[in-house]
């Protein structure tokens, strides 16, 4: 594999993959994805939740809420079962 191809997570060994919407509370995560209609992943890309960024689930049940580079986001509970994520080893 070249230094410039794209890793997946399972480069790097077993991995939990969930979504905003069920990771645990307080968790540390990384956005690997954000599916939905192109108006939604607009919106939550203007937010700062693009692949890549690393979060802290502050809550997750209802509308979630996303602690992201010192701010507080919320996001509607359909939002948040379009970002997938993977848990961090903190």
């Amino acid at each position: 594999m070249s230094l410039l191809s794209r890793h997946q997570p399972s480069d790097f060994g077993p991995t939990t993959v969930t979504t905003l919407a069920t990771a645990e509370r307080n968790s540390r995560v990384r956005v690997l994805r954000v599916t939905g209609r192109p108006r939604l992943m607009q919106r939550l890309a203007v937010l700062g939740l693009v692949p890549g960024v690393l979060v802290t689930v502050v809550k997750h049940r209802g509308p979630a809420i996303v602690n992201l580079g010192g701010a507080r986001i919320a996001i509607g509970r359909a939002a948040a079962q379009s970002v997938e994520v993977e848990a961090i080893d903190q």
